[in-house]
């Protein structure tokens, strides 16, 4: 048998002799002894080529590291807090110019701040770079549309990307706590974005980081103690209105989340917001009684869930009885009185107009409850979790559940019709994390309405029919404001965007329902 000719790649890399097999097959002495693989080394000519390419590819990873660190901020632990704004900085400018950076920045002050008065910002570009330049960022890449920024798409993800990065490194990795940092983890959460290059960090998550590093700093009152680890850098003067406005917000926020989620407040309403909310209310100007008006509403909402245990999965409310009927009148007096109080230069307010019936549905949301179906009812609103098989079917249809069903079912309406005549870059400007989903939740409670009174088996068809959720015409309303929407963001670079794009399941949705229902009345017929 022919002997093998070259030595193997182990010894030939040790510089050792190879006792080499007399049989291809078989391993060195060497391999053999140390339980090795026995692989014959390649000709010179081919080592030679293998170790010019790893050269090659060596020079290559060191030019685009030698990039990286030209364009991205550079994190080393040995790094100032000068260092670090600079290298936010140098970032930034690299993908948005000075003069858009002004532009953007305006158009968030005076468009933005004022349909959702959550975070309030300096007029002066120099003032927010010297101050707060993630915040800056964290303004520049989520607040607005990608047409806006006059960048192309691929930035504009990467833009996204990075910020969600940069928020990361400095909160986490560099434990840095700041009102600014709270005030930027807000804005990364009430207007997140999702890119086309892989999904970034989850609103509800920043969200949660935003909440704990304002009680690590104070702004949330002495009555909510900090982590061990921040006990000593509760630096931050809580009797500021910046302070108290930033608190406000987290606690909208929390709400938010809870209501989407249909989990508990982790921080509910208490003494603390009491106060923020009168500061505010005394000494704020139309902005902050605007940010007040949205307070009082969700702090209801609030109560509401609480009374009508939406968040209480396992508690189910029966809603053909009075006694539940004498709650939610009681709470939707409460409802008309703060709508009734509302300063006349807000009366006009679409945003509180949306907001109001959005806590009317949930106060007669229960009407569609069973004690199988209310995990339904928590986010996505997608048609998969319609729930067309499992409703209430109450034998004896009491007078105030026919009251109630009419309601929810004009006050879904009302949402749909308001939303519909709002303009395009308003709504645009209006938070991702909780306007859009205002909207979805409620085409999808006046959806399941439908099903519920429109099923053959359920009593609810006495109170409502088909021609009453007017579905067809909800469906062109929202269609033709979609196509307003992406005449302002074509790339759909905005969240808000692509849910409202998402509301068309409903035409196809509808129409295949309506032909299960015409299939069953003409077996039924027959």
């Amino acid at each position: 048998m022919r002997k093998r000719i070259r030595a193997c790649e182990g010894c030939h890399r040790l510089k050792m002799k190879c006792d080499v097999s007399t049989s291809p097959d078989r391993p060195c002495e060497r391999c053999s002894r140390n339980n090795l693989e026995c692989v014959p080394a390649a000709p010179r000519l081919q080592r030679d080529r293998i170790s010019e390419l790893e050269s090659e590819v060596e020079k290559l990873q060191h030019v685009l590291r030698e990039q990286s660190i030209s364009t991205t901020p550079s994190w080393s632990p040995g790094s100032s807090l000068d260092d670090h704004h600079h290298a936010v900085l140098t970032f930034l400018d690299s993908r948005i110019p000075m003069h858009k950076q002004q532009e953007l920045l305006h158009s968030f002050t005076h468009q933005t701040a004022t349909a959702w008065p959550i975070i309030r910002l300096p007029t002066g570009l120099d003032s927010i770079r010297a101050k707060s330049p993630i915040l800056l960022l964290s303004v520049l890449a989520y607040s607005a549309t990608q047409k806006m920024q006059d960048i192309e798409l691929e930035v504009h993800d990467e833009l996204v990307q990075e910020t969600m990065r940069i928020l990361g490194d400095e909160v986490i990795g560099r434990g840095q706590r700041s009102i600014g940092l709270v005030q930027a983890l807000l804005v990364a959460s009430f207007w997140n974005k999702a890119t086309r290059t892989g999904q970034q960090g989850s609103c509800y998550q920043t969200l949660q980081l935003a909440v704990d590093m304002a009680i690590d700093i104070g702004i949330a009152g002495f009555s909510l103690q900090p982590t061990p680890a921040a006990y000593f850098c509760r630096h931050e003067d809580p009797t500021t209105l910046e302070a108290q406005r930033t608190w406000l917000a987290c606690f909208v926020a929390l709400e938010t989340s809870s209501m989407s989620t249909r989990r508990p407040n982790t921080v509910p309403w208490n003494a603390r917001h009491e106060e923020c909310l009168l500061a505010l209310e005394s000494g704020g100007d139309l902005s902050d009684l605007f940010l007040c008006q949205i307070v009082r509403i969700t702090q209801l909402i609030q109560e509401i869930s609480d009374h009508m245990c939406l968040c209480q999965l396992a508690t189910f409310v029966d809603c053909n009885d009075y006694g539940t009927h004498s709650t939610m009148d009681m709470l939707a007096q409460k409802v008309d009185a703060w709508a009734a109080q509302i300063p006349p230069k807000l009366a006009s307010s679409q945003t509180l107009k949306v907001w109001w019936h959005l806590a009317m549905i949930y106060l007669y949301e229960p009407l569609l409850h069973t004690p199988a179906n209310k995990s339904s009812f928590a986010a996505p609103f997608i048609p998969g979790r319609i729930p067309v098989k499992e409703f209430p079917t109450p034998v004896n249809v009491i007078p105030p559940l026919r009251t109630a069903l009419t309601a929810i079912t004009a006050h879904c309406h009302a949402i749909i019709e308001t939303v519909t005549d709002m303009d395009p870059s308003l709504i645009l400007s209006l938070p991702s994390f909780c306007f859009p989903p205002t909207v979805l939740y409620s085409l999808f409670i006046l959806v399941t309405t439908f099903v519920a009174s429109n099923d053959p088996a359920n009593t609810y068809g006495q109170c409502l029919t088909k021609v009453d959720f007017r579905i067809e015409q909800c469906s062109l309303k929202l269609r033709t404001l979609v196509k307003g929407m992406l005449s302002v963001d074509p790339t759909m670079s905005c969240y808000t965007t692509r849910l409202f794009d998402a509301t068309s399941w409903l035409e196809e949705w509808h129409n295949d329902y309506i032909t299960i229902l015409r299939r069953y009345e003409m077996i039924s017929a027959h």
